[in-house]
């Protein structure tokens, strides 16, 4: 295994540093020639402004400069100089003329040291017309700072380094997760799949690794997979050579030893029946063994099932403090119920495994255990296994869809949920009320999931408060009925209808029916609370509306409809009042 992880560690950083190494080095050298050819496009652009703006200031100024120097105004060209001076680009002006040198010099045309290397210098001829003919009478030469230049250059350079650094940084990251997802990981995985090869089952053994079989990782695979293959055949064929030449063997031993054979038959009969005794009694201690840790298994099972029963019970004092609260407790009630059974079938199949485990442990140490006495506790087990297997998944069943419903309820938080699961859920939790009752509940949906972003908890106690008030108000204990609940969407809202068969309402009870402490049933402990803590949780809670239509002796109707995402009707909310 570290000879594995040693080849994997120096596979996969050989490669990937080297990889990545190339790769960066070559983009490293292109950004490089790029920010270069960047700088030196922007040199020039700086460059050519400097040429604009001098082009523009000689053909501003030379009529007059000319005028001025054909008039020997040499004060003048100074102080048309000097204005020069205040254009952007310019540090330098010096006026010639045909017979005197530098008439007019102002401005910066050197350095410190009088070398002119970092200045740009730009001469253009001072024309003087007069009768139609044109004579060139001096120069002006304009000069500039190459630092100015660069200056405008620089920030551009700044710009241009930092996006180099970005993009050198954003291929890294991006060479570095693809050399991971492509060649990290599944070397990682074919290592590990490599060091997980059993040699004693080759056949079954398969590298599977690669998702494009035609790059160079599925080469490798099919080159791993068939060397495999070819060792299974070459194992295989050492395998059959090996039992032909213990054939031949054997067949040789027999014809030599055939008479010492005879005369040791009883001799090897009495071993043969010893050994035999020996391996069942080996293969009984094994079982015996296998079998106490299942009963320790099945105890196990037994407490956890108790802890559960105890946690139900608990929860059940807990949640009887509101009306809310009642209602999980009349659920946990009726799941306590229903457990009673799984569970008492269990005990008794534990209780009963024990005993029989005990004779058969009190037969094998006294030695009188025959194969048929272990045969029966081999089959009893196994029944007795299955009984209580069932058993625990019935009780396992209900717990599940009660802790669902009830942590739901506790918990108070908006999750997407598929609804018609959830209804299916509650109905479970209420088990044992509905099957007391002959009324049938039908579901109909428009489509099967329908995921809704809403308050679970808050639909567990709508479905629970509308299913045992039709209980209790709409048919007479074991009369027959039909109750239908309907779901379907329309324009990003849940409809939601609860439709029954039974007395029906009167108009004074549809008039009340969802005011608080209002019931017809008072009599027999009912609150008037439920279809109240309906009502506010549709409107209040859920943003939605809830109507109600009935008829004596023809039913009734009530229809829900909320928002299908309420977290985003709380955003929009939220940002309103903001």
């Amino acid at each position: 295994m570290l000879l594995c992880d040693y080849w994997e560690l120096k596979l996969v950083r050989s490669l990937s540093i080297k990889l990545l190494a190339i790769v960066l080095t070559v983009y490293f050298i292109l950004a490089i020639l790029v920010t270069a050819v960047h700088v030196y496009i922007e040199y020039l652009h700086a460059q050519n402004e400097v040429y604009r703006v001098v082009e523009a200031s000689q053909n501003n100024f030379k009529h007059k400069l000319a005028f001025d120097l054909v008039n020997e105004d040499y004060e003048q060209l100074k102080i048309s100089a000097k204005s020069i001076l205040g254009l952007p680009h310019i540090s330098g002006v010096v006026i010639t003329s045909g017979q005197t040198d530098n008439i007019v010099s102002v401005g910066t045309i050197s350095n410190d040291t009088g070398q002119e290397d970092n200045f740009i210098s730009h001469s253009f001829p001072l024309l003087n017309t007069s009768k139609n003919t044109t004579t060139e009478i001096g120069t002006i030469t304009f000069y500039s700072n190459k630092d100015f230049i660069i200056n405008n250059v620089q920030h551009s350079l700044f710009l241009l380094l930092v996006n180099a650094a970005i993009n050198i940084a954003a291929v890294f990251i991006l060479i570095s997760v693809a050399f991971k997802l492509l060649l990290s990981t599944p070397l990682k995985k074919l290592t590990t799949q490599v060091s997980k090869i059993n040699p004693s089952d080759l056949d079954s053994s398969t590298i599977t690794v690669a998702r494009n079989h035609e790059d160079e990782l599925g080469t490798l695979q099919k080159a791993l997979n068939a060397m495999i293959s070819k060792t299974s055949e070459t194992i295989n064929s050492l395998d059959a050579a090996n039992k032909n030449l213990e054939y031949t063997i054997e067949e040789k031993t027999d014809e030599l030893n055939k008479t010492i054979a005879q005369l040791n038959e009883q001799h090897s009969k009495l071993e043969d029946e010893i050994d035999v005794r020996q391996k069942s009694e080996k293969e009984l201690e094994c079982s015996l063994g296998n079998l106490q840790n299942a009963q320790s298994k099945l105890i196990e099972s037994e407490k956890e099932l108790e802890k559960s029963l105890n946690d139900l019970q608990i929860a059940q004092s807990q949640l009887i403090e509101s009306e809310k609260m009642a209602a999980l407790g009349r659920l946990v009630a009726g799941v306590a119920h229903e457990i009673n059974t799984p569970v008492g079938l269990s005990l008794t199949g534990i209780s009963h495994f024990q005993t029989t485990v005990q004779e058969i442990a009190r037969l094998f140490e006294e030695g009188e255990l025959e194969e048929s006495d272990f045969t029966r506790f081999i089959n009893e087990s196994q029944e007795l296994s299955t009984t209580i297997q069932n058993s625990l998944q019935r009780a396992a069943d209900l717990i599940r869809s009660f802790k669902l419903v009830a942590v739901d309820q506790s918990a108070e938080q908006i999750r997407q949920f598929d609804i018609i699961q959830y209804l299916n859920e509650t109905m479970m939790s209420l088990k044992n009320k509905l099957k007391q009752s002959k009324v049938v509940f039908v579901v109909n949906t428009q489509s099967d999931p329908l995921i809704i972003n809403n308050y679970p908890g808050s639909w567990a106690q709508i479905f629970t408060n509308f299913i045992q008030n039709t209980l209790i108000h709409a048919y007479d204990v074991q009369s027959e009925g039909k109750v239908e609940l309907n779901f379907y969407t329309k324009d990003s809202r849940l409809i939601f209808e609860f439709i029954d068969d039974g007395k029906g309402m009167s108009t004074e009870s549809i008039d009340k029916i969802f005011e608080p402490f209002y019931t017809t049933n008072r009599a027999n402990g009912g609150s008037g609370l439920g279809m109240n803590v309906v009502f506010n949780i549709v409107q209040q809670k859920m943003f939605g509306t809830i109507s109600v239509e009935s008829q004596i002796n023809e039913g009734t109707k009530f229809v829900i409809n909320v928002p299908i995402d309420i977290q985003s009707k709380l955003e929009g909310d939220e940002n309103g009042l903001i």
